[in-house]
Order: C-alpha cells, then sequence, then structure tokens
C-alpha cells in the first residue's frame, strides 16, 4: 500500500502547486512613506530660490516618463488653505492644474526610497514670478475639470483632460462618436458652450431644470434640444443624477508644447461616456488578437519607434456607482495606435467582447461592452458592492507577468452649507447618495494577463479605516489621514479649505503606480504608487509588496 500512499501524496502536492500557480498575487504588505507634495511637504530647491513658489496644495498626479523625467500631471491646486485661492491669479484662475517633474537619474534605486527620503517634485513655476504654472489644454480648466492622464512616444508628450461638459442636440446627427439625441435632458448650472464652471443633466421638468439646451444661429433657445447620450451605456435608465448618467461628456487630447511646457497644442475632444473616468499606459507591441497572429503581445512600456507601439485606455462611466439603484460603474477597454505627432489621429479600438475566446474589437463606442471583471458575487459582474471606483491606475507589471489595477478608496460624507446631504459624495450621486456603500475607504487591487481581462476578485491594497471608529490607524499619528480628534504632533495636519466641514477627515483617492519604479522583490514585486488624501490637501507616497 505505501506506493500507492505515495502515489496519492505525490498527485495531492502537484494538484495543491498547480493552485498555487493558479492563484493570482496577493497584497503583502503597505507602508505609507509619507508627503509627496502638497501640505506640509518639502518643496524643491528650485521652487524656493529665486521666487518661492506661491503653492499650498493640490491632487491627482498621473505619471508618465518622458526623456529621463518623471512626469506627474496634478489636479487642483491651491496657493492657500484660507481662502478660495486657486494657483495662477494672471489668469483669472481660468486655469488651476498643475505638473512637476522628478529626474530619474537622480532616483534610479527606488529601494532608496522611504521615510524621510522622498523625491522633491519640481513644479512648474512661470519664470520670473511666484506663480505656480497651470495647464492650459486651451479651453478653461477650473474647478473639477482635472487631467485624467498623460503619456510621451519618445519625442512629443501628450495629456488627456476631463472637460466635464456634455454635447447639446436637436438631433443625432449633432452628436459625435455614435452618440444619439436624449431631448427629454436638460441642465443645472450654466449653458454647456460656456467653458467655465459646471453643466449638470437633468430630466426637463426637474424643479430648476433649464430644458433648451441648445441656441440657434441668432442666439435663441432650440425648443425641445438635449444632450447626446450613450443609450448602450451600463448607466442607461431612468435616473438622471448629475454626472452619472449616459449623457457623453467631453475629454480633450493635446500634445504638449516644449517650447511652453504648460500648452498643450493640436488638440482633439473626444465625446465619450463610457471613458470619462479614464487612464492610460502605453505598450511595445500590440496587434488585435488573431489566429493568424498567436505571438504574445509585448505589454511593457512603449520605447523606440515600432509600428505597434499602442496606447491602452481603461474607462468608466463615472466615479461613484449606486449599485441598490443597478448603477454599477463597469470596466471598459480600448486602445489607440500612438500618436506620431502634429497631425496625430485619435481614433479608439473598443473592446467589443470575446468572441470564440478571442477578442473584438470596434471603431464604434456603441459597440463597447464592460471587460470581465470576474466578481465572486453573482449578479454582481460590474463591481463588487462597494460603490467607490474613484480615479483607477493599471500598470504592466513584469515580475508578476501581470496588469495591475489600483482604484477606489473613500469619499467625504460629511453635510457642508453646499452640499447638506452627503457631504463630498453628493457631488457625484446627487439625490441617490443616501444608498451608496461607501466601504472601509481601502484603496483596492485586481490583476489580469489581459488588458480585457478577465480581472480577479478585489483585494484591499490598503485601508482608509473608519473615521467614526476615532484617530487609529491611518487616522492615528504617524498615519496619512486628518482626523480631527488626533491631537498628537505626529497626526496629519488639517486643511482649512472653504468647502470641508470643521470635523472634515481625510481618504485615499486617485491612486497612481508609478510604473519605473517597479521592481522585483523576493517572490513577487514592490510597486510605488501615490495617492491624494482630501484632508490634508496633499499627494503621498506608498509602497506595496505583492507576492506572486
Amino acid at each position: 500500500m505505501r506506493p500507492f500512499v505515495n502515489v496519492a501524496t505525490g498527485l495531492a502536492l502537484l494538484l495543491l502547486a498547480a493552485c498555487r500557480a493558479a492563484s493570482p498575487p496577493t497584497v503583502v504588505t503597505t507602508e505609507y512613506l509619507g508627503p509627496f507634495t502638497g501640505a506640509d511637504a518639502p518643496l524643491h530647491p528650485q521652487n524656493i530660490s529665486p521666487q518661492r513658489i506661491a503653492y499650498y496644495g493640490t491632487d491627482l498626479g498621473f505619471s508618465y516618463e518622458h526623456r529621463g523625467q518623471l512626469q506627474f500631471l496634478f489636479g487642483d491646486s491651491w496657493v492657500s488653505d484660507r481662502d478660495y485661492a486657486p494657483i495662477e491669479a494672471s489668469t483669472g484662475s481660468r486655469f488651476d492644474d498643475g505638473f512637476g517633474t522628478v529626474e530619474l537619474g537622480e532616483w534610479p534605486d527606488p529601494q532608496r526610497i522611504g521615510p524621510g527620503n522622498i523625491p522633491l517634485i519640481r513644479l512648474g513655476q512661470n519664470p520670473g514670478t511666484t506663480e505656480m504654472s497651470a495647464i492650459d489644454p486651451g479651453r478653461a480648466m477650473d474647478l473639477g475639470k482635472t487631467p485624467m492622464g498623460g503619456f510621451s512616444n519618445g519625442t512629443h508628450e501628450f495629456g488627456i483632460f476631463n472637460i466635464t461638459k456634455p454635447q447639446g442636440c436637436s438631433k443625432d446627427t449633432d452628436c459625435s462618436n455614435g452618440l444619439g439625441c436624449d431631448m427629454t435632458l436638460g441642465y443645472f448650472g450654466v449653458r454647456y458652450s460656456q467653458e467655465d464652471n459646471l453643466t449638470l443633466g437633468c430630466r426637463d421638468g426637474t424643479p430648476g431644470c433649464m430644458a433648451e439646451t441648445m441656441d440657434d444661429a441668432a442666439g435663441a433657445p432650440v425648443p425641445g434640444s438635449g444632450f447626446c447620450t450613450d443609450e448602450t451605456s451600463v448607466l442607461h435608465g431612468d435616473r438622471v443624477s448629475n454626472l452619472l448618467n449616459t449623457m457623453g461628456l467631453q475629454v480633450r487630447i493635446g500634445m504638449r508644447d516644449p517650447a511652453a511646457p504648460k500648452k498643450y497644442v493640436d488638440t482633439r475632444d473626444w465625446l465619450t461616456n463610457k471613458f470619462m473616468n479614464v487612464t492610460v499606459r502605453t505598450v511595445e507591441d500590440f496587434v488585435p488578437p488573431a489566429a493568424a497572429r498567436p505571438a504574445r503581445p509585448d505589454y511593457s512600456p512603449a520605447r523606440g519607434s515600432g509600428g505597434n507601439r499602442r496606447v491602452f485606455l481603461w474607462g468608466r462611466p463615472g466615479f461613484v456607482g449606486v449599485a441598490a439603484n443597478g448603477r454599477t460603474m463597469s470596466l471598459y477597454f480600448a486602445y489607440v495606435d500612438m500618436p506620431a505627432g502634429p497631425g496625430y489621429a485619435w481614433k479608439p479600438m473598443y473592446y467589443a467582447g470575446s468572441g470564440d475566446g478571442v477578442a473584438q474589437f470596434s471603431a464604434e463606442e456603441r459597440d463597447a461592452v464592460p471587460v470581465d471583471l470576474d466578481s465572486t458575487r453573482e449578479g454582481m459582474q460590474a463591481d463588487e458592492a462597494i460603490d467607490i471606483v474613484n480615479q483607477m491606475s493599471v500598470a504592466w507589471v513584469a515580475p508578476l507577468r501581470k496588469w495591475i489595477m489600483f482604484y477606489g478608496g473613500g469619499l467625504s460624507t460629511l453635510p457642508t452649507a453646499v452640499l447638506p446631504n452627503c457631504g463630498v459624495l453628493e457631488l457625484f450621486t446627487g439625490a441617490e447618495c443616501k444608498d451608496v456603500v461607501v466601504g472601509n475607504g481601502a484603496v483596492r487591487m485586481r490583476s489580469a494577463d489581459h488588458p480585457w481581462g478577465p480581472w480577479t476578485a478585489p483585494q484591499d491594497v490598503t485601508v482608509g479605516t473608519d473615521p467614526d471608529a476615532g484617530p487609529q490607524g491611518q487616522y492615528g499619528p504617524g498615519g496619512a489621514l486628518r482626523h480631527a480628534d488626533c491631537k498628537d504632533p505626529r497626526c496629519a495636519p488639517h486643511s482649512n479649505i472653504f468647502v470641508y466641514h470643521a470635523n472634515e477627515y481625510g481618504f485615499f483617492y486617485a491612486a497612481n503606480i508609478i510604473e519605473q519604479w517597479i521592481r522585483p522583490a523576493g517572490d513577487g514585486a514592490d510597486i510605488l504608487w501615490n495617492a491624494s488624501t482630501w484632508d490634508p490637501y496633499r499627494v503621498v507616497l506608498l509602497r506595496t509588496r505583492i507576492r506572486k
């Protein structure tokens, strides 16, 4: 009997080994390293002398490499936390998003980066002034309009910007990208043709909803006009709640002006619903899958000048879902050919499903279907029960041979005078905010072999913890997030911005994987990444160990 037992034991061990080999990457540890830029973070020497930059805080910080530099694109940036004081007063604060750089040659080994030894970001500063430079893509970028990502083709840099403006229409032909005209929609706020401020969708007949969205050639309102929508979006339905609806919103792509790095020229406008919350990466060699080309794609970051270099795009139709009301933030995928330079084309090819196991693509956004998120909850394929998606970041992690996605975090629900029901959360979901499942404030991770999945079920990368539990974890001494009851000198400071509640607390959002600082580590990989914390208003740096 012993040989039989040995054989059975051997088979069991082989099966166990196979199961382990098939297991998805696992988060081992995440370490908070410290402030990267913003409140309490030290300035780069060139932002101190000859003129000290007028700068308090910022958020986002989407990164890419260009000619040996890490480029960071930041969101709404502030001169002070005491008043409404966005940067670049010289342009009337028409633009308020910043940028910065880190020399990769000075930080070749990311293992050197740690608490007390964090790279200094050289912020863009208008020459001869104290002003922080503000990104200008050729139209207003005031509060709420932000960069969503950037990339380089080796010679030119490109930025992607969320303009947040819908497209008015009176017939389907007024809409681009295959969207159709829904003439039952109106708006709150300002007319969509006005570049600044917000234009939010609403259903005609809602109190305060403006019904005529368009003006004719004489400037008179067009009766019965509406907005361009994508009825194939997962958000299609009767409910309309602020930005969470089927309206297409303008996303702008621009080429950075090498002579004036705050300016973007040769712009393209992309009217999209499914990719209004978009993230971007470049790859070296990708040809749409087909039986005639079985070779494995090269998902490493684009380099050189190969003809198969692409720009990968992952998108969602918003930042916060309401699963209880059937409004989930499904994930979509598309790619474009690497732009060559001036006169470039921007023609996304949308993932349209996998027939016979082969990914299919279409030039029409209406054909785009959600990728497989492989949820463990039946009936919740689009995402897990936690509704907070926020911005996301996806990167190819070579030591793992996997695509890794970071996303999620938290949102403040403390009521304010402007948002009396659910605080900041209300801005994203309106009257549905009470139905949102906020969860534990965790940034979460998924992984996949291919950009369209199937993606693994989520796991926590770092947890924001519950502010109601008091000053502990990330809310305690040495943590990244502010808590009103944390009084230790090591507690995260408070940013007293005008929209904040007196007891405002911090939360993580806008996770950004720094592709160039991914390294093999043990039986897996170390990933350096940054995230925004809301209060204090800054960007922080973290390191996560992932095991194969």
